[in-house]
């Protein structure tokens, strides 16, 4: 059975993060802006490749921990709100330029877009970190962890490619400072506000 109010907020906290503007990001609107549209979708192929690489690696993780214990799933959530949370406010505070980290970004773009996104996806570790205080959130989507395991992945990777494509188009076409950090300041307040929820609802689980 399908928790489908989690699934909505899985699908809107994917929404926010994948709508931040960030190094993936940058790069994707790099390729689109040097070598064309169909470069950008190239590397956007190669960052979908590299998160499911991190995700895998944050789901074997994550099963050890739920076979160890529910407890012990719960209290990695608990964390993971902090994480959530210090995430989010790093967001807000960010200055956006876009003109300037394309720029310093362009270097990295090769002939074989591809494996720019690969390579830009999987060289930053702390994503791991990231996935495994993201996922147990949405865990409980499905009765069965494989099962939930399987939505939040499928969701995943329609949203990363949708959302890319779509900064892919977007900002090759028009560069705004501004609109790129109203963007990132409304979903970094979306995301604490979730963090915080969390936060609040792991807390009265584990203390009350």
């Amino acid at each position: 059975m399908i928790d489908y109010s989690l699934l909505v907020a899985y699908f809107l906290a994917i929404l926010l993060f994948l709508g931040t503007p960030g190094p993936v990001t940058v790069l994707v609107v790099s390729a689109s802006v040097k070598s064309g549209f169909k470069a950008g979708l190239a590397t956007v192929a190669g960052t979908n490749i590299a998160s499911l690489v991190l995700i895998a690696i944050s789901f074997i993780i994550l099963q050890g921990v739920f076979s160890v214990s529910e407890t012990a799933m719960l209290w990695l959530s608990f964390l993971g709100a902090f994480y959530l949370i210090y995430f989010s406010i790093t967001i807000i505070k960010d200055k956006i330029d876009i003109k300037q980290t394309v720029q310093e970004s362009s270097s990295l773009v090769t002939k074989n877009h591809f494996k720019d996104g690969f390579l830009i996806g999987i060289s930053n570790p702390k994503d791991v970190i990231f996935f495994i205080a993201f996922f147990p959130l949405f865990l409980e989507v499905s009765s069965d962890i494989y099962s939930s395991m399987l939505i939040l992945t499928l969701v995943w990777i329609l949203l990363d490619y949708s959302l890319l494509s779509i900064y892919c188009f977007i900002f090759s076409k028009v560069s705004s400072n501004r609109v790129a950090n109203i963007i990132g300041r409304v979903s970094g307040t979306i995301l604490l506000l979730i963090g915080i929820y969390v936060l609040w609802e792991t807390s009265r689980r584990l203390f009350l």
